[in-house]
Protein backbone atom coordinates (compact mmCIF):
# COMPACT_ATOMS: atom_id res chain seq x y z
CA UNK A 1 0.00 0.00 0.00
CA UNK A 2 2.33 2.51 0.69
CA UNK A 3 4.40 2.03 -2.70
CA UNK A 4 0.99 2.59 -4.20
CA UNK A 5 0.87 5.77 -2.24
CA UNK A 6 4.46 6.64 -2.99
CA UNK A 7 3.80 6.01 -6.72
CA UNK A 8 0.70 8.16 -6.48
CA UNK A 9 2.70 11.03 -4.80
CA UNK A 10 5.35 10.89 -6.99
CA UNK A 11 2.60 11.18 -10.19
CA UNK A 12 1.40 13.72 -8.93
CA UNK A 13 4.54 15.83 -8.67
CA UNK A 14 5.85 14.66 -11.85
CA UNK A 15 2.14 16.28 -13.38
CA UNK A 16 2.93 19.51 -11.14
CA UNK A 17 6.47 19.89 -12.56
CA UNK A 18 4.82 19.35 -15.96
CA UNK A 19 2.03 22.07 -15.17
CA UNK A 20 4.72 24.56 -13.80
CA UNK A 21 6.96 23.56 -17.24
CA UNK A 22 4.37 24.54 -19.25
CA UNK A 23 2.84 27.81 -17.48
CA UNK A 24 6.68 28.76 -17.54
CA UNK A 25 7.08 28.16 -21.10
CA UNK A 26 3.83 30.33 -21.71
CA UNK A 27 5.70 32.91 -19.99
CA UNK A 28 8.45 32.75 -21.62
CA UNK A 29 6.63 32.89 -25.36
CA UNK A 30 4.51 35.41 -23.84
CA UNK A 31 7.26 37.93 -22.53
CA UNK A 32 9.20 37.11 -26.09
CA UNK A 33 6.78 38.32 -28.13
CA UNK A 34 6.32 41.23 -25.96
CA UNK A 35 9.77 42.31 -26.44
CA UNK A 36 9.95 41.75 -29.67
CA UNK A 37 6.32 44.16 -30.04
CA UNK A 38 8.41 46.70 -28.24
CA UNK A 39 11.75 46.42 -30.47
CA UNK A 40 9.33 46.71 -33.44
CA UNK A 41 7.87 49.94 -32.13
CA UNK A 42 11.00 51.41 -30.76
CA UNK A 43 12.66 51.01 -34.49
CA UNK A 44 9.46 52.45 -35.88
CA UNK A 45 9.60 55.45 -33.06
CA UNK A 46 13.27 55.69 -33.95
CA UNK A 47 12.51 55.94 -37.81
CA UNK A 48 9.73 58.47 -37.27
CA UNK A 49 11.76 60.44 -35.17
CA UNK A 50 12.27 64.35 -36.87
CA UNK A 51 15.91 64.56 -35.67
CA UNK A 52 16.91 61.22 -37.29
CA UNK A 53 15.63 62.50 -40.12
CA UNK A 54 17.05 65.48 -40.14
CA UNK A 55 20.45 63.92 -39.08
CA UNK A 56 20.27 61.68 -42.12
CA UNK A 57 19.33 64.93 -44.35
CA UNK A 58 22.49 66.33 -43.29
CA UNK A 59 24.50 63.94 -43.44
CA UNK A 60 23.31 62.81 -46.81
CA UNK A 61 23.79 66.45 -48.04
CA UNK A 62 26.90 66.78 -46.37
CA UNK A 63 28.46 63.37 -48.24
CA UNK A 64 27.05 65.03 -51.58
CA UNK A 65 29.18 67.93 -51.09
CA UNK A 66 32.18 66.61 -50.02
CA UNK A 67 32.15 64.44 -53.08
CA UNK A 68 31.59 67.42 -55.26
CA UNK A 69 34.30 69.18 -53.64
CA UNK A 70 36.51 65.74 -54.37
CA UNK A 71 35.61 66.12 -58.06
CA UNK A 72 36.29 69.77 -58.45
CA UNK A 73 39.75 68.95 -56.88
CA UNK A 74 40.59 65.81 -58.94
CA UNK A 75 39.74 67.89 -62.00
CA UNK A 76 42.24 70.69 -60.97
CA UNK A 77 44.79 68.34 -60.54
CA UNK A 78 43.84 66.91 -63.64
CA UNK A 79 44.36 70.34 -65.56
CA UNK A 80 47.62 70.97 -63.28
CA UNK A 81 49.25 67.78 -64.51
CA UNK A 82 48.38 68.23 -68.42
CA UNK A 83 49.83 72.09 -67.92
CA UNK A 84 53.26 70.59 -66.47
CA UNK A 85 53.38 67.64 -69.00
CA UNK A 86 52.47 70.19 -71.88
CA UNK A 87 55.44 72.39 -70.14
CA UNK A 88 57.52 69.52 -69.70
CA UNK A 89 56.87 68.62 -73.07
CA UNK A 90 58.05 71.82 -75.10
CA UNK A 91 60.77 71.95 -72.74
CA UNK A 92 61.63 68.56 -74.00
CA UNK A 93 61.62 69.59 -77.53
CA UNK A 94 63.67 72.98 -77.35
CA UNK A 95 66.48 70.49 -75.39
CA UNK A 96 66.03 68.25 -78.49
CA UNK A 97 66.36 71.65 -80.73
CA UNK A 98 70.00 72.69 -79.18
CA UNK A 99 71.33 69.29 -78.93
CA UNK A 100 70.16 68.34 -82.70
CA UNK A 101 71.82 72.38 -83.54
CA UNK A 102 74.36 71.59 -81.80
CA UNK A 103 75.44 68.12 -83.00
CA UNK A 104 74.90 70.06 -86.85
CA UNK A 105 77.76 72.17 -85.61
CA UNK A 106 80.26 69.69 -84.15
CA UNK A 107 79.48 67.70 -87.79
CA UNK A 108 80.12 71.08 -89.92
CA UNK A 109 83.40 71.78 -87.74
CA UNK A 110 84.40 68.08 -88.16
CA UNK A 111 83.78 68.43 -91.75
CA UNK A 112 85.53 71.82 -91.95
CA UNK A 113 88.52 70.25 -89.86
CA UNK A 114 89.12 66.78 -91.80
CA UNK A 115 88.64 69.29 -94.96
CA UNK A 116 91.44 71.52 -93.70
CA UNK A 117 93.46 68.42 -92.81
CA UNK A 118 93.19 67.07 -95.86
CA UNK A 119 94.35 69.48 -98.50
Amino acid sequence: MRSITLFAVAGLAALSLAACSDEHATQIKEGAKAAGSEIKQAAVDIKNDPDVKEAGTALKESTEEAAADAKVAAGEAVDKAKEAGAKAGQETKEAAADINADAKKAGADAKKNVHEATK
